[in-house]
C-alpha cells in the first residue's frame, strides 16, 4: 500500500510541473460585436460603396432602413455561410447571408416595409426581382462575358488581394462560374435579346420612378436598394468612352437614355454615400 502511495505522490509531483510553457492560442474567436457588421466585397477606389453589386445592394438596404451596423471590406467569400459576399454578423453572433439579411432587417426595423401599401409591397417585390434577374444578366454579360471588359475591369478586381498563382487562377474560376450561371438561365447568349430585355426593364423603372425621389414616393425601399446598386455599378464601372479600345457597356448606353434614372442614381449617391467620405 505504501508503495502505491509513493508512486502516486511521485506521479502527482511530476505532472504538477506541466505545462512547462503556456503559449497564446493560435486563434480565438472574436467576441460578439456590439454593433452588427456587414462584410462586403472591397470598396471601389476613393469610394464608400462596394465595387460588387450584391454587396452594394445590401449596403444600401441597411442604410435605407436605418439598421445599426458598420461596414467592413472582405475579399474572402468563404467566410460567408453561403460562400458569397455580402454577409451580416449580428450582435448575437449569427452570420447571415442572402435573404436572411433582408429578413433580419425587416425584423429589427419593421417600419421599413410598413410604410408601403399591400399593392406597393407586391410592386416592390416585382421590381426587386426585375433588377435581380434582367439587370443582373445584363451586367454579367457586359462585365464577364465580354472578353475585353473581363480583362480590363473584372480581372483586376479579383487579383489585388491574392498572391501568385491564386491571383491568376481565382479570377478565371470566377468567370467560369459567371458564364456557367448565364448558360443555365438561357439556351444561348444572344446580345440583342439580352439588351431588349434590359431596355424593357429600364423603361419600366423609368416610368415607375417618373419624377419621384424614389420608386414608391419619398422613402427608399428594397427595390430602390437593388436598382441603385445596378445603376451605380454600371455607371461608375464603365465610365470611359467605348472608342479607342476602352471598356464599353451596352447596358450603360441604355441607362443614359433615361435622364431620371441617372439623376436618381446621383441623388442617392450624394444623399447616402458622399457625406461619408
Amino acid at each position: 500500500m505504501d508503495f502505491f502511495r509513493s508512486v502516486h505522490s511521485t506521479w502527482s509531483a511530476f505532472t504538477s510541473q506541466f505545462p512547462l510553457v503556456v503559449r497564446d492560442p493560435v486563434w480565438t474567436p472574436d467576441p460578439y460585436p456590439n454593433v452588427a457588421i456587414l462584410f462586403v466585397f472591397n470598396k471601389s477606389a476613393n469610394s464608400s460603396t462596394s465595387s460588387e453589386v450584391q454587396s452594394l445592394a445590401m449596403q444600401s438596404l441597411l442604410a435605407f432602413a436605418g439598421y445599426p451596423h458598420e461596414v467592413r471590406e472582405c475579399h474572402e467569400p468563404d467566410q460567408s455561410p453561403s460562400g458569397q459576399l455580402p454577409y451580416l454578423l449580428t450582435t448575437k453572433g449569427k452570420a447571415l447571408a442572402g435573404r436572411e439579411i433582408i429578413d433580419q432587417v425587416l425584423d429589427v426595423v419593421p417600419e421599413f416595409s410598413s410604410r408601403l401599401s399591400h399593392l406597393e409591397k407586391a410592386d416592390s417585390l416585382a421590381f426587386t426581382s426585375l433588377g435581380e434577374s434582367v439587370l443582373h444578366f445584363g451586367l454579367t454579360f457586359d462585365l464577364w462575358y465580354n472578353p475585353q471588359n473581363w480583362l480590363k475591369i473584372a480581372f483586376p478586381k479579383y487579383t489585388n488581394d491574392h498572391p501568385w498563382p491564386l491571383n491568376t487562377i481565382l479570377p478565371r474560376l470566377k468567370r467560369s462560374q459567371q458564364l456557367d450561371w448565364m448558360l443555365k438561365q438561357r439556351v444561348s447568349i444572344d446580345k440583342e435579346e439580352i439588351l431588349g430585355d434590359v431596355k424593357a426593364a429600364l423603361s419600366a423603372y423609368s416610368t415607375q420612378l417618373d419624377q419621384k425621389p424614389y420608386l414608391f414616393g419619398s422613402k427608399p425601399t428594397l427595390a430602390d436598394a437593388v436598382l441603385f446598386a445596378y445603376l451605380h455599378t454600371l455607371l461608375s464601372t464603365f465610365n470611359s468612352p467605348g472608342g479607342g479600345g476602352g471598356p464599353h457597356s451596352s447596358v450603360r448606353d441604355i441607362i443614359k437614355r433615361h435622364d431620371n434614372l441617372i439623376q436618381y442614381s446621383r441623388r442617392i449617391w450624394s444623399t447616402w454615400y458622399a457625406p461619408q467620405q
